[in-house]
């Protein structure tokens, strides 16, 4: 209830680029709380063989991250005679740092790597949304402009925290009440977190923390 209070009183979006993140960034919040919720012992385990593990997969949801917030940079800022997709030798190598250590160092990595993309593209201007670019990642690649690379952001999470949940249940991990709620704090921490006072966010943070430590987790 009080992260629901923040969120009601936090400022709006003030343009569509960062309306479309705020829409990611809500997605990051659902992966998030469910992230943190996953014992060190499942991180590394393969649902069946050759499926990919939960570290493996947000390894891919960080690269991609990162890979969409290039592509997207290039599509605003590319000269004329610049091809409409990004270079592969301009594209972000892999950075082992992003998935290493437990599921709270894995979330800490993915909540900055999200910080940069907002930093670099929510104030992205509405005459730069019909940029053109193009999207190759079928066999047939396809125009785009910026807004669908910008919306493709959330899409992404959605995709992959659901490829989370089904490993978590092939592991056998049933998700707690308990763990319900933090993830739904998540998400509504998420809506807000951009816009709410630092001031605000730490008095959350410290009435969660009490709970916490009143509950013994």
């Amino acid at each position: 209830m009080e992260e629901q209070a923040a969120l009601v009183v936090a400022a709006t979006p003030t343009n569509e680029a960062d309306r479309i993140l705020a829409l990611a960034q809500r997605a990051f919040g659902d992966l998030r709380g469910l992230l943190l919720a996953v014992p060190d012992a499942l991180l590394d385990q393969q649902p069946a063989p050759g499926e990919w593990s939960i570290r493996r997969t947000i390894e891919h949801a960080i690269g991609t991250e990162r890979s969409y917030r290039a592509n997207t940079q290039h599509a605003l800022y590319r000269h004329a005679g610049d091809p409409l997709t990004l270079p592969p030798e301009r594209r972000p190598k892999p950075d082992p740092s992003d998935t290493a250590g437990d599921a709270e160092a894995i979330v800490a990595a993915f909540t900055q790597r999200r910080s940069e993309t907002d930093g670099a593209l929510a104030g992205t201007d509405a005459s730069e949304l019909a940029k053109p670019s193009q999207w190759s990642a079928t066999n047939t690649p396809f125009d785009v402009d910026v807004r669908f690379r910008l919306h493709r952001f959330g899409a992404h999470l959605v995709e992959h925290t659901q490829q989370v949940e089904k490993t978590l249940v092939q592991l056998g991990q049933a998700e707690t009440d308990a763990q319900a709620y933090v993830r739904q704090i998540s998400i509504i921490r998420a809506r807000h977190e951009r816009r709410s006072a630092e001031a605000v966010r730490k008095r959350l943070d410290d009435a969660l923390t009490a709970v916490a430590d009143a509950s013994g987790a």
